[in-house]
């Protein structure tokens, strides 16, 4: 140590001086000299073997001893000194120290010695014993950490299914993990200091030898071998030789890492037997894969779940890559911090707690899983998070694992299937309600239809008695508009598809919406380049945008802009993810946009329920929203919503693209005015429920025809089945108890070849086989009808034999 060194020793620290010195004179003598010599001092005299022990357990610096006292002497206190504080620096200070009795103190473990008469050389052999006992103590702290962190990696290295080893140049182990047990039957211990060949066998050895001699020139290896296992089953591995570099370039020795593919050769060979295309792809992700596992850490590093390592006490000593990303941190500004003190848990209120909860208990042995959401700086995410201890060869607790899967898609997967199910629910509620009222309000209209229809005819209508009777027809005729909205929700209303241009029906709509909306709202219609058809009810259609815009014209009282826009889509597989009922591929859109108040986010979760609505009572009946959910779902569809309050709100409708050939069919000619029958044709009702029964033949025999009449289908075939019975129409309904309507067409017409049919339903769910849409040749007339639709709708089947099939 040098002179400069030593004075920087004397500058930063006092040093503790232990003097054992009988002579108050000569003690003062000793201290005078340190001091001089500019070194601080915290002294400590003694005499007596007692104060010297209790003088030692204080940690002193350095000792500093005179040869003969009056009733202890400087070599027991020296043999005290190597006993109890071996680290302890011990340096005679004497006048009767010989040469020879000096030498053989310094044999005993004195590191110096100094006469009396030379006191002047005492304060640079006390700065150097102080300093080289402070380098000896942060030496043996450097191996104390080394031996540590070697522990740790060897308890990692040990929990892997991976052979790992350290070979010197003289190809002779000096490390081994706790495979080569497996592998080899021989304890780690055992194979240190063995030769590669000793190990391996003379076969393996010549067949891996010209690798080592590769790699202890420099070069790293990688390859595969076939290696006999000791269940006498010969194995294939992948083996990586990595060289170790000495400074001066020289080969130390080099690392080996050996890892049985055996099972995925196999799954290779059978894969590139069933498929040859994917043998690249298989060689690709077999490279991949055996560079991920090149070095101990890639293992850890590649992983995509958030995994780490804790003391027992709950620090962290190490975290992978995956976890890091997730809470924006790095490995330097983690490890050493207790486990719920990190931004993994910081951010979620009651979670700190919850994480110093798990810690305690998993110290203790046990193993935990808990699913839990977390706000982590990357946002809020869900996992599955389990942890659980690590243990050494000896079973004893060492260390604290984690593990958490990210769920966050599982979960908003779950929700959306959740929340399609609870529609699914109120619409098989609704739709059932919707079927049994348009029953009633078949009835109801109709009977007010005849009764102003014969009131007309016999001249003697009071203008009151028929303004009362056409009020009551019109909210009727409302009362069934409700119930189709309804159906609509219900998706069980029954569809007329066609092939359409979306911008060309958005277009065609514009002077209709610029009515609906007023002046005080802009309107922009943008129709986007090449936007692929669709197909879909026109009418349903047109409904479902005019009242996404009054909606829109609602939520803006004091005026504002409505943009109206069509484009093409393709939904991939990670955005369908989230939404079970939506199917990847091609979609035309048409997206309304307004700026107006915008919806909270308990309105949005309940936008398309039936009956919810935010108006004032009496301005709306909450079934805007929820026909159009359910119309857009029955064609195939998807709706989305977007809204922030006072942002305005965006709602998409999406249909998928039609890929045959569309061509917008000719409009239909208007049909001739309904005509009573001239002919006395039969018409055979079947219908379960009473009343609408009645009216129905009460209506059709008004109308000139010949009506007979059944309550369920087995009736029905009866009459079918006598051979004076001859029909030309069967008006059914479609749900009835028994035989359905369906059914029955197709054993009535085995009856009597040649028999039309019309269909009538509260709802078709069940009669229409393509998600309510009606197959081409089906008649069909939705309840409630009246007595005008019914005789336009009967005549025009009687007058056309292309009804008579379907």
């Amino acid at each position: 140590m040098t002179k400069r060194e030593a004075e920087s020793i004397d500058a930063a620290q006092t040093v503790r001086v232990l003097l054992l010195e009988d002579s108050a004179l000569d003690a003062e003598l000793v201290v005078n000299q340190l001091i001089t010599s500019g070194l601080q001092l915290d002294l400590r005299r003694v005499w007596t073997r007692e104060s010297f022990l209790d003088a030692l357990g204080h940690d002193p610096d350095v000792i500093l001893a005179d040869h003969v006292l009056p009733q202890f002497d400087g070599d027991a206190a020296l043999e005290l000194a190597q006993a109890r504080a071996p680290h302890i620096p011990f340096m005679f200070v004497s006048g009767t120290l010989t040469e020879e009795l000096a030498v053989q103190a310094l044999r005993r473990g004195a590191i110096d010695y100094v006469v009396k008469q030379r006191l002047h050389r005492l304060p640079d052999a006390v700065r150097r014993a102080v300093a080289e006992a402070r380098e000896h103590q942060a030496l043996r702290q450097t191996e104390a950490a080394l031996r540590k962190t070697e522990e740790r990696l060897r308890l990692i290295a040990d929990s892997l299914p991976v052979l790992i080893a350290y070979v010197d140049a003289e190809q002779r182990y000096r490390f081994a993990n706790q495979a080569y047990e497996d592998w080899f039957g021989r304890n780690p211990s055992d194979i240190v200091g063995r030769h590669v060949r000793e190990i391996a066998g003379e076969a393996a050895y010549q067949r891996v030898r010209p690798a080592i001699e590769r790699v202890l020139a420099g070069q790293r290896q990688s390859f595969e071998a076939t290696v006999a296992h000791r269940n006498d089953s010969v194995r294939q591995l992948q083996i990586d030789y990595v060289p170790e570099i000495r400074p001066d370039g020289s080969i130390s020795g080099y690392y080996a890492l050996g890892t049985d593919i055996s099972e995925r050769k196999a799954a290779e060979a059978t894969l590139r037997r069933l498929n040859e295309t994917l043998e690249t792809q298989v060689h690709e992700r077999t490279q991949a894969l055996l560079q991920s596992e090149a070095r101990l850490r890639a293992i850890l590093e590649t992983s995509f779940q958030y995994q780490g390592l804790l003391s027992l006490e709950g620090t962290v000593l190490d975290a992978n890559a995956t976890s890091l990303q997730g809470i924006l941190s790095t490995r330097h500004e983690l490890i050493g911090r207790p486990f719920w003190d990190t931004p993994w848990f910081g951010g979620t209120a009651g979670m700190p707690e919850l994480a110093r909860r798990i810690v305690a208990r998993v110290a203790q042995g046990d193993t935990v899983r808990e699913e839990m959401t977390l706000q982590l700086p990357t946002g809020e995410r869900s996992f599955d998070f389990s942890m659980r201890p690590l243990h050494d060869h000896d079973g004893k607790r060492v260390a604290l694992v984690f593990e958490a899967v990210d769920i966050t898609a599982r979960r908003q997967t779950e929700d959306a299937l959740r929340q399609s199910q609870k529609m699914e629910a109120v619409g098989q509620l609704t739709g059932g309600i919707a079927h049994d009222f348009n029953n009633l309000l078949t009835v109801i209209s109709g009977n007010i239809d005849i009764t102003l229809s014969r009131l007309e005819r016999a001249d003697q209508a009071d203008p009151r008695i028929t303004r009362t009777l056409e009020n009551a027809l019109r909210g009727a005729e409302r009362a069934a508009a409700l119930t189709q909205r309804l159906l609509a929700f219900s998706r069980r209303q029954p569809l007329q598809p066609r092939p359409l241009d979306l911008g060309q029906l958005v277009l065609g709509m514009t002077d209709l919406l610029r009515r609906s909306l007023g002046e005080t709202i802009e309107l922009e219609v943008s129709d986007g380049p090449g936007l692929w058809p669709v197909e879909a009810d026109p009418n349903q259609l047109e409904a479902a945008i005019l009242n996404l815009a009054v909606n829109a014209r609602d939520a803006m009282p004091e005026g504002g802009r409505l943009l109206i826009e069509t484009s093409n889509v393709h939904l991939d597989d990670a955005y369908t993810a989230h939404d079970v009922e939506v199917l990847p591929g091609p979609y035309a859109i048409v997206c309304v946009t307004d700026n107006g108040c915008g919806m909270s986010p308990d309105t949005r979760a309940r936008v398309f329920e039936p009956f919810f609505t935010t108006k004032d009572v009496g301005r709306g009946t909450g079934l805007g929203l929820s026909m159009v959910y359910g119309f857009i779902k029955q064609s195939g569809g998807h709706i989305e919503l977007d809204s922030e309050p006072g942002r305005g709100t965006s709602v998409r409708l999406f249909l998928p693209r039609l890929d045959r050939d569309a061509h917008l069919p000719d409009d239909q000619p208007g049909r001739a005015r309904p005509e009573s029958s001239m002919r006395e044709e039969t018409v055979l009702v079947v219908e379960d429920d009473d009343d609408v029964r009645a009216y129905t033949v009460e209506c059709l025999r008004g109308l000139g025809y010949r009506v007979l009449e059944a309550h369920d289908g087995d009736s029905a075939l009866r009459l079918l089945e006598r051979p004076e019975t001859r029909v030309e129409l069967l008006f059914t309904d479609v749900v009835m108890p028994g035989i359905s309507g369906r059914e029955l067409a197709d054993r009535a017409q085995a009856l009597q070849p040649g028999l039309r049919i019309l269909f009538t339903s509260g709802y078709t769910r069940d009669a229409i086989p393509q998600g309510g849409f009606l197959d081409l040749g089906i008649a069909m007339i939705p309840k409630p009808f009246t007595y005008a639709s019914l005789a336009s709708r009967v005549r025009d089947i009687l007058g056309h034999p292309g009804h008579a099939s379907h």
